[in-house]
């Protein structure tokens, strides 16, 4: 056990809205007394709405509160597992290409401590990478919990360091393969739109002008009753990126609950397009993404890599849907 410093954000709901600051966090920080709250808050450590306040501050419906310099004891044990599931795709001697699960997080952390990829990954192998930090032996880039597909491991620490390069220098191209409600204007292009954290849910992000760079090249494959099958290819690596474009374009990704693409969306389309985008929705209880192929040139061997995950059991079945056993046979990079 070793004692970590941490930073927490709260939205206000409204069952709090008109609480006094101090007893607000009294009833969602466990284990820390109303004296030590409002010591944090006296020494600045507490911002509502980004602002420093006083600990009578009442609270409004929506607002947000984030609190700095916690001190959290935290176990740092990870446990292999081989219950967690995962195939694999490639492997060599420096590298392991893995076919994640959707459901399936990558790394511990925001609470998560077992049944992530990480405790499968030491289960299954002797040596990973020290990774970015001690909970994440191995991982060199992430996926999403509710994203399923192809995601690169380093078993060593240089082959860490040289696979990190690649991701850095975008010398490596992802494709995406999606389901999304409804299509967009023109059936091929780019989406360039800076995005940032959202100040009303700090889950979410949103698009921005003061946010980060972000890229995505998009082409749709199919329509057909106000849906659309769409391969996307990030530029850039921002979090949620994917799923942020497609929805501010106007065509969320199918079940992606966080950006739009929810059962209400489903208004938005024309009355006798309905049950076949219903049919489809229903293949999902996750957001229809997949991180169908990583290519790259292999930092030891030289050699081009293309490496490609098969296709989800529920994106086979929104395939079957449309008449067809995959609808993304010509997905290549």
């Amino acid at each position: 056990m070793i004692g970590n410093v941490e930073s927490k954000i709260f939205n206000v709901g409204k069952d709090d809205a008109g609480k006094r600051l101090d007893l607000f966090l009294t009833n969602v920080l466990a284990g820390i007394s109303r004296s030590q709250i409002q010591k944090l808050i006296d020494s600045g450590k507490v911002l509502v709405n980004s602002t420093v306040v006083t600990k009578n501050t009442k609270l409004t419906e929506k607002s947000s509160v984030e609190v700095t310099g916690l001190h959290v004891a935290h176990d740092t044990t990870i446990r292999p597992q081989g219950d967690v599931p995962f195939d694999i795709i490639y492997e060599d001697e420096y590298i392991v290409a893995v076919n994640k699960p959707a459901g399936v997080v990558v790394h511990p952390g925001n609470g998560v401590h077992d049944g992530t990829l990480v405790n499968g990954l030491m289960n299954r192998f002797e040596t990973l990478s020290d990774g970015f930090s001690s909970d994440r032996p191995g991982i060199v880039h992430r996926l999403d919990k509710e994203t399923s597909g192809v995601l690169v491991v380093a078993k060593t620490n240089q082959a860490h360091a040289a696979m990190a390069s690649l991701f850095q220098s975008r010398a490596i191209r992802k494709t995406y393969i999606a389901f999304c409600l409804g299509c967009p204007s023109e059936y091929k292009g780019m989406i360039d739109l800076p995005l940032a954290r959202s100040h009303q849910d700090p889950i979410k992000r949103t698009v921005s002008n003061h946010g980060k760079d972000a890229r995505t090249e998009y082409e749709v494959i199919t329509i057909k009753s106000g849906i659309a099958a769409i391969s996307f290819k990030p530029l850039t690596g921002r979090t949620h990126q994917i799923r942020v474009h497609a929805s501010s374009r106007g065509f969320p990704i199918v079940a992606d609950k966080l950006y739009g693409g929810g059962k209400e969306h489903l208004l938005k389309i024309p009355p006798l397009d309905r049950p076949f985008a219903h049919s489809i929705l229903k293949c999902f209880n996750r957001h229809a993404l997949h991180a169908v192929t990583l290519s790259f040139t292999h930092p030891f061997s030289k050699k081009t890599m293309l490496i490609t995950a098969p296709l989800p059991r529920d994106f086979c079945d929104a395939c079957f849907c449309f008449g067809q056993n995959n609808l993304f046979t010509s997905i290549v990079d």
